[in-house]
């Protein structure tokens, strides 16, 4: 990658062809290292609240945007903490059987009256 003086210097000058590449090669840095902040941000704690805060978005749009990136950094989430690999693998085979056995009762096209 080009220094990042030259790619800004290129993106104002004259030539159209310089600019437009400049300006590729200058968004595909930020989007790097907006990523690399991001990752570095949940490693040490921050939530997504605090992490949208500081990039002036919502919360919900900075979770979706970069929860996918930075997977293993930050906090478990509250469900998952503090229980074993076993525990959790029984608590999703459980919810799974659960949420089948409710889909069934659904699609047997009895009426249902509460």
């Amino acid at each position: 990658m080009r220094e990042i003086r030259q790619i800004v210097a290129d993106a104002q000058g004259t030539d159209p062809r310089l600019a437009l590449v400049a300006v590729r090669e200058l968004a595909e840095e930020t989007d790097w290292l907006l990523v690399r902040a991001v990752r570095q941000a949940r490693s040490v704690g921050y939530d997504w609240g605090r992490i949208s805060r500081l990039l002036g978005v919502s919360r919900q749009g900075a979770r979706q945007r970069f929860e996918r990136l930075a997977p293993l950094a930050g906090p478990m989430p509250p469900r998952t903490r503090g229980r074993t690999l076993w525990e959790r693998d029984a608590i999703e085979l459980f919810e799974g059987s659960a949420d089948l056995r409710r889909r069934r009762e659904f699609e047997s096209g009895d009426a249902v009256f509460w």
